[in-house]
């Protein structure tokens, strides 16, 4: 009876693949690059001075761009990664990674650039294209769509209707945490705001684990630089991700790579070269997201005496599709003042 299940599935995965096949195109080659030594903020400017002469070329969200020349079509994605920038690309059409319009342009700018050996990052993109593809944005390159896509939208709806009105995305109280943290950081910004002679560093990280797919780590660390005691009264944001967001995210996503695997088909077809491995059972999995994420899901602090010259740090998740910026209300010297980074 189970063979007969699977030889169903199969036949019906095929017959899915032909369908969709028919009506874009196949995936044929996907690469990513590392720009050496240029951040993407100084990078990004100079690739829509260029982009943006050509008509073929859509800008989308967040550093994305997708381009139709003739039959072909093409995805590119340019990231953060620190003091480099990566960029990520996908297309139909045969490519020769060494030598294409990407690397002509390097050449141009006289970027020195590497091809992407980081894994972690490698995996990350991919996923980014894969979960975007399937909105339907990108219509001519050819996706396996998600099958549990209802039950995601259902959990997500239902997380944001519990954060509705709630100034806090979790319960766990918040609470010092001055530790290492041992994860990539991939982006790191500092802010000074003049009014209250305070430093804002925020560094943003790649988690290790499945949550890594819909949510980063960021950490904030104010630095009061005055000579003077200030009130740190609310922090706020219209929407982190909570402990509640990630484990209902990230177990609807086990749950489908499980099935996967109980197909025992070769899924990675036409998912931009994602790579699907079944080695580590659901709970455990579940487990170290839980340990990882907990740590950056604390509430937001309220009323912290921020002493002169010394520091605070405050951990918290954004979602990697609409990361919220924080809002500080200070008090110093009797004066509230307020800044939003």
């Amino acid at each position: 009876m189970k063979k007969v299940l699977k030889g169903v599935c199969l036949l019906s995965i095929l017959a899915l693949l032909s369908t969709s096949a028919n009506a874009a195109g196949m995936i044929k080659d996907y690469h990513a690059y590392r720009i050496k030594n240029q951040n993407i903020r100084n990078v990004i400017p100079v690739v829509d001075g260029i982009l943006s002469k050509e008509v073929e070329v859509k800008k989308l969200e967040r550093n994305a761009y997708y381009a139709t020349y003739g039959d072909g079509h093409y995805y590119m994605k340019f990231y953060p990664a620190l003091h480099d920038t990566d960029v990520y690309l996908v297309t139909d059409e045969e490519y020769d990674k060494d030598n294409n319009d990407v690397t002509e342009f390097f050449k141009s700018q006289n970027y020195k650039y590497e091809t992407l050996e980081d894994n972690e990052a490698y995996k990350e993109y991919k996923f980014d294209f894969v979960d975007f593809a399937r909105s339907g944005a990108l219509d001519g390159l050819f996706t396996l769509p998600d099958g549990l896509k209802p039950l995601k939208k259902g959990m997500s709806k239902l997380n944001d209707k519990m954060s509705k009105g709630n100034d806090k995305t979790s319960t766990i109280p918040y609470s010092e945490d001055n530790d290492p943290i041992d994860l990539t950081c991939v982006d790191s910004q500092e802010f000074y705001n003049t009014d209250t002679d305070i430093t804002v560093t925020i560094n943003e990280y790649r988690l290790k684990n499945k949550e890594n797919k819909y949510v980063h780590a960021f950490e904030y660390i104010l630095k009061n630089n005055s000579h003077s005691d200030i009130k740190v009264e609310k922090v706020y944001s219209e929407r982190l991700a909570g402990l509640k967001d990630v484990t209902t995210s990230t177990f609807v996503d086990l749950d489908r790579l499980d099935v996967a695997d109980n197909l025992a088909v070769p899924l990675a077809v036409a998912t931009g070269g994602l790579s699907f491995g079944f080695t580590i059972a659901n709970n455990v999995r579940l487990g170290m997201v839980i340990k990882e994420a907990t740590r950056f899901a604390h509430s937001l602090p309220e009323n912290y005496d921020l002493k002169a010259r010394s520091s605070m740090r405050i951990l918290c998740l954004k979602f990697k599709e609409d990361p919220q910026p924080i809002q500080f209300t200070v008090n110093k010297q009797g004066q509230t003042y307020q800044f939003t980074y």
